[in-house]
């Protein structure tokens, strides 16, 4: 590190063995797993992160979980949400208030869950809720995270698509790039387009009955390591009559 560099800033936080730490990052209140690692310039604020898991340059992980092996790209902001084991983000995604499962895949410029201004109000602004232009006598007038925002396990979302704040995604679905997710997202439905609709599904009914009955990823990543060539497949009854087989002798 040269003179020019600083050095990482590091409160109240515990750090696990071989993290790797760049310069000007800053851990304040934090649990960090060992391997994991801590891009330049991004800020770890009162969250947990797992196992070899990753936030990337610039991007900030404030309030937030990340299991094992989940990676947060560049210049993400991160807030209030949990991302499952191997679930990562692409650049530019703003992610607020959301539970994500595992294995779930998010493109560039996403925006999940955001914040709601209630435009039902007299006004619409932000002085209803924050502080700063000290016109609400201190107090919140209404809540922007109270719909709750759900993505499920083996997720793929699309470049630059919006999912609002009480919409809850399927497991195994995929939102098409651009899209605008303004209702649930059924298991394993492809859906694009603003408003985002479903134009067909990944697999047919009895094979998508199974993977949601298989749940596979909720197994451990020593079987799916072992295995990995099955995940590899078309998902038809006998590859997934194998993997049961396997999972469950």
């Amino acid at each position: 590190m040269n003179e020019y560099e600083a050095k990482p800033n590091i409160d109240n936080s515990t750090i696990g063995e071989n993290v790797n730490l760049s310069s000007f990052t800053c851990i304040t209140d934090s649990k960090i797993t060992s391997s994991s690692s801590i891009y330049r310039g991004a800020k770890v604020i009162k969250s947990n992160m797992g196992y070899k898991s990753f936030v990337g340059d610039g991007s900030k992980l404030d309030n937030g979980v990340l299991d094992d092996y989940a990676r947060i790209g560049r210049y993400n902001h991160i807030y209030f949400t949990h991302l499952g084991r191997h679930t990562y983000t692409g650049q530019d995604t703003v992610i607020m208030h959301t539970h994500i499962g595992s294995f779930t895949s998010i493109a560039w410029g996403v925006t999940i869950g955001a914040a709601e201004h209630d435009f039902s109000r007299l006004t619409s602004h932000t002085f209803l809720y924050n502080p700063y232009d000290e016109l609400n006598n201190e107090t919140i007038y209404y809540d922007r995270f109270k719909e709750k925002c759900e993505i499920g396990n083996d997720v793929w979302i699309g470049a630059n698509s919006t999912i609002l704040r009480g919409v809850s995604i399927g497991d195994g679905a995929v939102i098409g790039a651009n899209s605008v997710v303004t209702k649930d997202v059924p298991p394993y439905a492809i859906v694009i387009g603003n408003p985002a609709k479903v134009v067909r599904f990944r697999f047919e009914k009895h094979i998508i009955e199974k993977l949601l009955k298989l749940k596979w990823w909720n197994f451990e990543d020593e079987f799916i390591r072992k295995n990995c060539d099955l995940f590899s497949r078309e998902p038809d009854n006998r590859v997934l009559e194998e993997i049961e087989k396997l999972r469950y002798r």
